[in-house]
């Protein structure tokens, strides 16, 4: 049994890798993240026992709901969904534990996504020491990690509620880990978690000391008090150096012991969105404060910069930060997120006005720097994102989907991801699916920009509700798409405005001779759907556009 091995079929495991199944369960079970979860860990120790004993295909919703969570002979699996929500959030809790503190375990503990028998990897490494406290290493002896993304630090949730340790659910601490494993999805910063013994250390500490000993500089920490049928979740962000309150949220919601566990989800992707993600509370908040004479920040500024021009860019304003990038890409070729915002520059780029055979150049630079981004982390939502944009527009949807099926998975609550996949899907006409996922996007972000809305448009110009369409020409559109510009045009010829669009197009054609064919380029890489495109066309001719380069294009 030398070198690395993994089981795939886990109902043949030989005797001797039974031994470390078994002793990484047990570390696993006496883990923070399973510690006082006796469901979670019962459930755990029963598949994981009855795949060893070879009976791994017998591990189905019923047998589990009956074995693991006490339900009759007659229980439904279909209605009662308990254990695919305990399945889902115990694969969250294994992915949290082997990201963090299980990083060198020998055995690994898996259960796939549409199975119950867990799978268990053998690696050749030496299991973590587990007695090292975390507080006590001494920096000198630690090998400086050359990351420039800012850190967090987790603080286990205080629970403040008249319960006594017997009747408590540890709904804090499983909020805790459910926060954490929301917020280390977004690659932009770097998470630290700490156990309930060490965040109560910490506890007696002012913020600046927390960001002293332990590194970091912010820290996320709040509380959950519950009173009777109804408790409240407060979640504070503060940055370390300053002491000063950069965010704060509080949830009130009804307990209700079926739905804990999505209530646990809910607030997990709001708060994470709300503080990590490109416009949330850590970047907001680095952008108003970043100082770029710090050689050091000088790569996570490129990022902030960017996370700065996206929701308006100009064209000037991505050429100046893509040559900063490029420096940036050169000096650092280790710092994924650099390679990720080389792709998503270069992939505006493509998507604007060009000349002949422009795109395509920066569409293709695009998917290389995209995947120099997953190359270096795996792990990288926004890298795939940047491949899913180069392939779609490039015509590839098959390679696209992949891309944003990953990008998504290994980060849900990224509104702008999700935002501009459903434009895309509206473009396409997948009507369904883009109100679907842009209603995701919406609600996670609040105030949303103007393109956020761009499905519904697009929706609306299909059901010929114009008037909603048009009003895109009179106000400065933040996707700055000139495929949508032009819906917004024939919007207006079908509303019987008429000689005021094609004063609009003669005005444009003076600035631009070449703007027929140019923006047959533009249309031609959303892909958009036949009914979509002809009733462009049509308003587009009446208004005088000669659009034969647009059809000769579409139809090459």
């Amino acid at each position: 049994m030398a070198g690395a091995a993994t089981s795939n079929s886990p109902d043949n495991i030989e005797p001797i890798q039974e031994n470390l199944v078994r002793d990484e369960l047990e570390r696993v079970c006496a883990d923070l993240l399973f510690r006082d979860t006796t469901r979670m860990k019962r459930f755990l120790r029963f598949v994981v026992e009855e795949t060893l004993a070879g009976r791994g295909g017998r591990l189905k919703g019923y047998i589990i709901g009956v074995e693991v969570f006490d339900r009759p002979d007659d229980f439904d699996p279909q209605s009662d969904t308990i254990v695919r929500v305990q399945a889902g959030q115990l694969r969250r809790r294994l992915d949290l534990y082997y990201a963090d503190r299980g990083q060198a375990s020998l055995v690994r503990i898996l259960v796939p996504k549409g199975r119950y028998a867990p799978v268990f990897e053998l690696r050749q490494t030496s299991p973590i020491d587990e007695t090292v406290d975390p507080l006590k290493i001494v920096k000198d002896d630690v090998e400086p990690i050359n990351d420039p993304r800012p850190s967090l630090a987790v603080i286990t949730l205080d629970d403040l509620s008249s319960q006594t340790l017997e009747s408590r659910d540890f709904f804090a601490d499983g909020l805790s880990a459910e926060i954490v494993n929301a917020l280390v999805q977004f690659r932009s910063l770097r998470v630290v978690t700490l156990t309930p013994t060490v965040s109560t250390k910490l506890a007696r500490k002012s913020v600046r000391d927390i960001g002293l000993e332990i590194g970091a500089d912010f820290v996320l920490s709040g509380s959950v008090r519950r009173d009777g049928e109804s408790f409240r979740v407060t979640v504070s962000l503060i940055r370390c150096e300053t002491s000063e309150h950069v965010f704060s949220r509080v949830f009130d919601r009804e307990y209700k012991l079926g739905s804990l566990f999505n209530l646990q989800e809910e607030i997990a992707s709001y708060t994470a969105a709300a503080i990590a993600a490109p416009y949330g509370a850590v970047n907001r908040y680095n952008r108003r404060n970043l100082d770029v004479r710090q050689s050091s920040m000088a790569a996570y500024s490129c990022v902030l910069r960017y996370y700065d021009i996206k929701l308006s860019p100009s064209r000037v304003e991505v050429e100046n930060l893509l040559r900063d990038v490029v420096v940036v890409t050169e000096n650092q070729p280790r710092f994924s997120m650099g390679w990720t915002v080389h792709a998503l520059l270069n992939n505006f780029l493509g998507t604007q006005i060009q000349e002949a055979g422009q795109s395509e150049q920066y569409l293709a630079k695009a998917e290389k720097a995209a995947k120099r981004a997953v190359k270096t982390d795996s792990q990288n939502p926004l890298g795939h994102f940047a491949l899913y944009q180069s392939f779609f527009h490039r015509g590839d949807f098959e390679q696209a989907e992949r891309m944003i099926r990953r990008a998504m998975s290994l980060n849900p609550n990224d509104y702008s991801v999700l935002a501009y996949y459903a434009l895309c899907l509206a473009a396409r006409g997948e009507f369904d699916a883009a109100l679907k996922i842009g209603s995701a996007a919406l609600r996670l972000i609040g105030r949303a920009p103007t393109w956020y809305h761009m499905p519904q448009m697009i929706i609306d110009f299909v059901q010929g509700k114009y008037e909603i369409v048009a009003g895109v020409v009179d106000r400065d559109l933040s996707m700055r798409s000139h495929a949508f510009y032009l819906m917004g045009l024939a919007a207006k010829v079908h509303l019987g405005e008429i000689e005021e669009t094609r004063l609009l197009i003669r005005e444009i054609l003076d600035r631009n001779p070449d703007y027929a064919f140019n923006v047959s380029q533009a249309l031609n890489l959303w892909h958009l759907d036949p009914e979509i495109a002809e009733r462009i066309d049509a308003g587009l001719t009446t208004a005088g556009l000669d659009i034969e380069a647009l059809k000769s294009s579409r139809s090459g």
